[in-house]
């Protein structure tokens, strides 16, 4: 009996003892990094089989008040948003309100015919051909107006046919939202949010009227920063994401929610398996080629395995999952200029230090 409990003691010393080196081996490396690109704050998560493995922050979140960086400063995720937003669309799928491959027109017949052919599955994996409104440099009032100019212009090109990464498809999924759910878009993901206790997860609903700007207060929010090689010095940046491109952008949140959200991913609260499967399934061209895209997340190899996820900017979010394993990694930043992205690089050295 001694014997079996020694051995048990000495397997979890030895344990132990790996997990701290892989921990500071992590560690050395992230803080390595925020020195070379000026990184004031730093919120790094793995999670495996719906554990928090590693949960860390680093440095300031905002630098003319030295307010520290916590597991709840939010930070802004740009284009991660869509994880989040695929993810709420993926609840609707699995409650038989929409399918994935159901033309669009079905559920928002005033649409064009001209985009009759274009299937929902088209809209999340960028291969509509709605035209590129932020491209057109249009400051739209609202969400209907923004459509209203997609509608009003041709098709880039056939549904299905390609993948561009455009920012008109997701204005046709916050309106495919609000009108399946009864609910505006983002009363839609606060009950979301609400089901995960996701309480530091915020838009900004920034408006600008000429040379104003609005926005509400997010007291927990880190501050973004650029800096400016020839002054040696950092600056403070700041970007709009109008509220019609929200699905896709604009959206802050914590390490510490993102943390909820992919465990609730891992033990399958949120989704059952084959709904989450079919988020990090590539999307199908006409040609039968894959798609770089499944359902909002981006679907590639790595190593021979699976890898999906996403990174944003400005500043950086970044987020990599290896769905066969059950390992996600987050790493959420405040420098715009930061390169290159940094999760990948932690779950080589997580997996390498197992």
């Amino acid at each position: 009996m001694k014997m079996k409990m020694s051995f048990t003691i000495v397997l979890m010393c030895l344990i132990g003892n790996l997990a701290a080196q892989q921990h500071s081996v992590i560690e050395e490396f992230l803080q390595t990094q925020m020195s070379e690109y000026h990184i004031p704050a730093l919120s790094v998560a793995i999670i495996q089989n719906g554990e928090i493995k590693i949960k860390k922050t680093y440095g300031n979140a905002n630098l003319e008040y030295s307010i520290p960086n916590t597991d709840t400063t939010a930070f802004p995720l740009a284009s991660v948003t869509k994880l989040i937003s695929a993810t709420a669309i993926m609840t609707l799928v699995q409650e038989g309100k929409l399918n994935l491959y159901e033309k669009v027109r079905h559920y928002l017949p005033e649409l064009p015919e001209t985009w009759n052919n274009m299937k929902v599955i088209d809209l999340v994996a960028h291969q509509s051909g709605i035209a590129d409104l932020l491209a057109l440099q249009i400051e739209f009032p609202s969400l209907q107006s923004a459509l209203d100019t997609a509608a009003s212009r041709p098709l880039d090109f056939e549904p299905g046919t390609k993948t561009v990464y455009a920012g008109g498809d997701y204005a046709a999924v916050m309106k495919l939202i609000e009108k399946i759910s009864g609910l505006g878009f983002q009363a839609f993901l606060q009950n979301f949010f609400e089901k995960l206790d996701m309480g530091h997860t915020v838009f900004n609903n920034m408006e600008q009227d000429f040379i104003y700007r609005t926005y509400d207060v997010i007291p927990y929010a880190a501050t973004v920063y650029k800096w400016d090689n020839e002054q040696s010095r950092q600056r403070i940046f700041s970007m709009m994401f109008p509220s019609w491109t929200y699905p896709s952008g604009g959206l802050f949140s914590s390490i510490s929610d993102l943390a909820k959200w992919v465990v609730a991913l891992d033990k399958n609260t949120l989704l059952k398996p084959e709904f989450s499967e079919m988020m990090w399934t590539p999307a199908k061209l006409q040609s039968g080629e894959d798609s770089p895209f499944g359902v909002g997340w981006i679907v590639d190899k790595h190593n021979g395995e699976k890898a999906t996820g996403h990174s944003g900017g400005p500043a950086l979010a970044d987020i990599v999952r290896l769905p066969e394993k059950k390992i996600t990694v987050i790493v959420l930043t405040n420098q715009l200029e930061l390169r290159p992205f940094l999760s990948m690089k932690v779950l080589d050295f997580y997996l390498n230090n197992k």
